[in-house]
Formats: C-alpha cells, structure tokens, sequence
C-alpha cells in the first residue's frame, strides 16, 4: 500500500489550522464583558462601596479631572471569570479611552473581590511618575491593610487619595500601614466636602468658575486633593477619553 504523503501533510495543516481556530474562538468566548464607561468614573459592579462612598469617589475623581486633565477610573468587579488580571485591564483601558488624545493621562484602578487581586493599569503619559515601582507600593502599603480588614471602601479611598499624591508629587509613605487602625471618620467632614465640590460644580454651570471666588475655590480644592492644573487642562467636564494607550505599566498585587 503506497501512502499519499501530499494528502497526509493536506490534512495535518487543515487540524493544524482547525485546532488554531478553535482555540482562538474559544479564547474569545472566555473574556470577561467590559461595560460602557457612560461617564461614569466609579464602576462598582461587586456591590463594595456604599452610596455615600461612591459618590465621594466620583466627585473626587471629577473634580481631579477637571483641575488637571488626568482621568482616574475605578472598576470594582466580582471576579475576572478566568481571565488574567493585565489582560483584562488592558482592555478595559482601551476601550474607555482614559486619559485624553495625545496625552494617555490615564490610570485604572481595577479589583477583582473574588480573585482577590487588584491592577493599577497606568497610561503613557504618566508612567513616568507612576511608575510600576511607586503602583506596587500603592497597592501594598494602602490598600492592602484595609482590604485584610476587610473594610474595601477604606482601601479603594486610599488608593484613590494615593494615586493622585503620586501624580502631583505629593506621596511619601513607603511603610505599609500593618499596624494602622481603621478608624471612623466624622460625617461632618465628609459633608463639608461634598459641599465644597457641588458649591465649585454650581459656580462652574453659573459661569461664575472663571472670577477670583470661582478660581480661589478650585485651587483650594485642587490643593486638597493633590491636585496641579495642567496649561492644557480644562475647567469644564463632559469630555472624556481619546486616550486609551496603556504601555502594560502599573501593578498586580493580591492580599
């Protein structure tokens, strides 16, 4: 019996080539959804952070963004459904376009719950100062404390606060807080706060931002929360994404 080698190496490419595809499709299938960014700068899909908390983030972040042009985001899911941490913030980077065109001034603070991991996923235009280094750092001297406390809005504010430090220059810690006690804060505070930024929003929409009060107001705010305005940054919000170029730096740390 004379064997047909040509036949042979026909069908051992078109396995080849089948088992390629099947692999490929099934890798597809296996991502993880990613939800529309709808200019909304906390997604909290895993049900952590209280009302209150939520919406002390997302103004932080918004006001962050408006005095310095860098966009902040923050992606609390259940789990990643088997897909690995970077890959996946990857992604999400991407298609959110954080940062803005030209700049990639963005950064993604991802936590998966169930997976007990966490990425910072930093753009290219602020690699430079929140480095792979200073992010791991983040990740093991501010959040991880909290998190083995299990108290995970206390984490996610802290790493928020931290990031933006670490962008204007601002942070020094480089001792985790192991021995550091979670302690309450008075709502008061957090109500001043609140006023302070829905005064400056309300000044801003009056068209009363660009006077001496509306200017002193938003550095006031700028300086509370680390901030440094940029010459090409932009006092008016809505206008988000145009970034989205992420060169794999940041950080993955598990607790």
């Amino acid at each position: 019996m004379i064997c047909d080698w040509s036949k042979v190496k026909q069908d051992f490419i078109k396995y080849v080539y089948l088992s390629l595809m099947l692999a490929l499709t099934g890798s597809a299938l296996a991502q993880r959804p990613i939800p529309e960014h709808g200019a909304v700068w906390v997604h909290d899909e895993a049900g952590v952070l209280s009302a209150t908390g939520k919406a002390q983030l997302e103004a932080i972040l918004q006001a962050h963004r408006d005095s310095t042009s860098n966009q902040i985001a923050i992606y609390i899911i259940p789990s990643l459904q088997g897909e690995d941490i970077d890959d996946y913030a990857v992604r999400v980077f991407e298609k959110w376009q954080l940062g803005q065109k030209g700049k990639d001034n963005g950064v993604l603070f991802l936590v998966a719950m169930e997976d007990r991991v966490m990425r910072i996923e930093v753009g290219y235009g602020l690699e430079g100062v929140l480095t792979d280094a200073m992010s791991s750092r983040i990740n093991r001297n501010e959040v991880v404390p909290y998190f083995r406390q299990g108290d995970y809005e206390a984490g996610i504010q802290a790493a928020t606060l931290a990031i933006i430090k670490v962008i204007a220059g601002e942070y020094k810690n480089d001792q985790p807080q192991q021995t550091k006690r979670v302690k309450k804060k008075s709502p008061w505070r957090s109500l001043l706060f609140i006023a302070l930024i829905i005064f400056l929003i309300s000044r801003k929409n009056r068209g009363g931002g660009s006077g001496p009060g509306g200017l002193w107001t938003a550095a006031m705010l700028g300086s509370m929360l680390g901030g440094r305005s940029h010459g090409g940054g932009s006092w008016g919000g809505g206008d988000f994404g145009g970034g989205g170029f992420s060169g794999g730096g940041g950080s993955s740390d598990s607790w």
